[in-house]
């Protein structure tokens, strides 16, 4: 193994799908905190993954995909235990992004991502909690998609966060999102009419500079090609005074459910300077602003899902496009790219509605991509929308 492949595997496998079923041919590519039988789910630390036991059994959506006929390559590469969006992993596991010179993939499905992208596997798992899917598919020009909460099944997967943490996929193709997802998810719900497309204005105005204008001229034109009448949706009308109370809530919510899963984690276990800066935040954070968070999460997740009802929701994903490896800065307060993607990438998780990642546009050669989210149980309506304009695009 080069050592580009060695910054993208943990392990390298040939795991065969059942023949002659339906993803026959298909290779797949798994997050290295989804169990596979024979691994161990080292979660992105040499260290953790040393002592971990082998996993027996595949994660029920690693088996799902197996069955279906789908085969599995290896397993990849993360931010240390899923905390993180950068996917520069200080143990080696820092992969290059090949659509970006210098750029960074995203993570904290880091691996998975660049597996894709590098051309390794056509697809591959990853977990989102506050973007760790949504955001290397943006800055990798991938096809992601975040299911509803609870949809795919997360058993056999390491947790972050539990009530914000999904099983996700990342995919060269919209098409290929679609079929894999179908199984991942046991089937869907029928899709329900949508006639109408918002934006929210306060959220777009987090986008780069350069890349505001570039992304705003899709907003008339995705609406057209769908369809629908675009229509603009305060956060006022979300119960939101502001998108800092967004990313606020979002956080303290996180937070606080993530200080339970590091807990598992040794005092002494050596680990990077990112995660130990992540776990500082999380033991200095003011644990006041939780009761808040949450009474906010459900007027949002109320006001969102009347929205939603016959509506997609269309933002974007990440501020721009990706950042030079090693620019983000640990101190949060001084590099606003990591806020500005939580916050972007909030209203999903905390509402546990589905969202699709659209690679639809680019900037100097570097993609950008849209988000576009729907009302929980309506990601069959999503990922038609995504192969629809895949198909025109």
């Amino acid at each position: 193994m080069n050592q580009a492949a060695g910054q993208i595997w943990v392990q390298a496998l040939q795991l065969q799908g059942a023949p002659a079923a339906p993803l026959d041919g298909l290779r797949f590519a798994v997050k290295n905190n989804i169990a596979v039988a024979g691994c161990s789910s080292g979660c992105g630390n040499p260290h953790w993954a040393s002592s971990a036991p082998m996993e027996l059994d595949h994660a029920p959506v690693v088996q799902r995909l197996l069955c279906a006929g789908a085969s599995c390559s290896g397993t990849t590469w993360m931010d240390e235990f899923a905390f993180g969006l950068a996917g520069e992993n200080p143990w080696g596991g820092s992969p290059i992004n090949p659509t970006v010179e210098g750029g960074i993939v995203g993570g904290s499905s880091s691996g998975s991502a660049a597996a894709v992208a590098a051309g390794w596997v056509p697809a591959a798992l990853g977990t989102d909690t506050g973007g760790s899917v949504r955001v290397p598919a943006s800055w990798c020009g991938l096809w992601g998609w975040r299911p509803s909460h609870g949809l795919v099944p997360s058993s056999g997967v390491v947790p972050l966060a539990p009530s914000l943490d999904v099983v996700g996929l990342l995919c060269s193709r919209a098409r290929v999102l679609e079929q894999m997802a179908a199984v991942m998810a046991g089937g869907f719900s029928p899709a329900r009419p949508v006639r109408r497309l918002l934006v929210i204005p306060e959220l777009w105005t987090l986008l780069d500079a350069d890349a505001a204008p570039v992304l705003q001229a899709l907003q008339a034109f995705l609406a057209d090609q769908l369809g629908l009448e675009l229509c603009s949706l305060p956060l006022s009308a979300l119960g939101l005074a502001n998108s800092d109370a967004l990313l606020n809530g979002f956080c303290a919510l996180q937070w606080a459910e993530i200080e339970i899963a590091l807990a598992a984690i040794p005092p002494d276990l050596p680990v990077g300077p990112n995660l130990r800066a992540n776990r500082g935040l999380v033991a200095e954070r003011d644990r006041s602003h939780l009761p808040g968070a949450q009474r906010l999460r459900q007027r949002l997740s109320s006001a969102l899902a009347e929205e939603l009802v016959d509506a997609f929701l269309l933002q974007p994903v990440t501020p721009g496009i990706a950042p030079q490896r090693g620019s983000l800065a640990l101190d949060r307060q001084r590099c606003r790219v990591i806020p500005r993607c939580l916050t972007l990438n909030a209203l999903a998780g905390l509402a546990g509605v589905p969202e699709v990642v659209m690679p639809l546009a680019e900037l100097g050669g570097a993609p950008l991509a849209l988000g576009l989210l729907a009302s929980r149980g309506q990601d069959a309506a999503l990922l038609q929308a995504a192969v629809a304009l895949e198909q025109c695009g």
